[in-house]
């Protein structure tokens, strides 16, 4: 009976309302490492090798926090709780980050990885093909968007994933928007799915390396 009562109380936990946070520093770039360093297994390798100085994921790193960073400056960051267990960055199309923002985060990613390297990236990021994102942006549809999704270490495993992505649900269905993301990661598309997310398309960036894009429509 104990063990079920913890069990009941940790779910309770972890489905509690998920709140907008600011991040240290230091927690920007712990969350950015546990997302550079995904281990893929051995059937593919994601984007990791495509960024300046593979197998040193520094430079991903660096790249992650820029993203973080600007996140956090325009409150674009939800976590599970107080203890930051984990994050999902969000942006919201009907409510777009100030013109200034994307300028600033622009830069910073093109200081993390050199401006040939960052204009490398964007071209990789686009050999498979239109993105999902692309594709609504063009039928000017609405939409929000998981950019980065990421738990600690510690917490893994542990139901921390789900109530990030039903934020996101839960963000897009104040407006009736559909839910988009894209993973460079089978495991990752596979959850997303178990979660209430459909796959529609798969767009192959190099040998072992795809992007895997999902909806939840509104």
């Amino acid at each position: 009976m104990k063990i079920i009562l913890g069990i009941i109380k940790d779910f309770k936990e972890v489905a509690m309302l998920i709140n907008k946070v600011k991040l240290t520093e230091a927690e920007m770039k712990e969350f950015a490492e546990v997302f550079a360093y995904y281990d893929y297994g051995n059937e593919e390798i994601g984007m990791v090798p495509y960024y300046p100085g593979y197998p040193d994921r520094t430079s991903l790193v660096n790249y992650l926090v820029a993203m973080i960073k600007t996140a956090d400056e325009y409150g674009g960051i939800y976590a599970t709780s107080d203890k930051k267990e984990g994050i999902v960055i969000l942006t919201d199309t009907t409510h777009p980050y100030p013109g200034i923002a994307m300028i600033k985060m622009m830069w910073r990613m093109m200081r993390a990885l050199g401006f040939k390297n960052f204009s490398n990236i964007i071209k990789k990021f686009q050999a498979g093909g239109a993105s999902l994102e692309k594709t609504y942006r063009e039928n000017k549809k609405q939409f929000v968007q998981i950019e980065l999704l990421a738990v600690r270490k510690e917490y893994q495993g542990k139901g921390f994933m789900r109530p990030l992505v039903e934020t996101a649900f839960e963000v897009a269905k104040k407006s009736k928007l559909p839910v988009i993301v894209s993973t460079d990661a089978k495991l990752k598309k596979d959850k997303y799915e178990h979660i209430g997310m459909k796959h529609v398309n798969t767009r192959m960036l190099g040998e072992k390396s795809f992007m895997y894009d999902l909806v939840r429509e509104a």
